[in-house]
């Protein structure tokens, strides 16, 4: 699992308009640099509130993501 990975792209979705809206659009191509599992990726792509829990985000954390369309 590549912890460091899903936080660093975390990061960055809650701190960089213009990356938010490429990974909205583009998923694949904005996560690319990040070493993430296809199930991190998966996860964020699908704004998945439970697997982002399991994964190690923070309850309001994850909560923050899946409020991103």
């Amino acid at each position: 699992m590549s912890t460091e990975g899903l936080h660093l792209a975390i990061k960055r979705l809650m701190t960089d308009r213009d990356f938010r809206h490429l990974e909205q659009t583009s998923s694949r191509e904005a996560l690319a640099s990040y070493d993430l599992t296809d199930e991190e990726a998966a996860a964020i792509s699908r704004r998945d509130l439970f697997k982002l829990e399991e994964l190690g985000l923070e309850p309001w954390t994850a909560r923050w993501i899946t409020s991103l369309r």
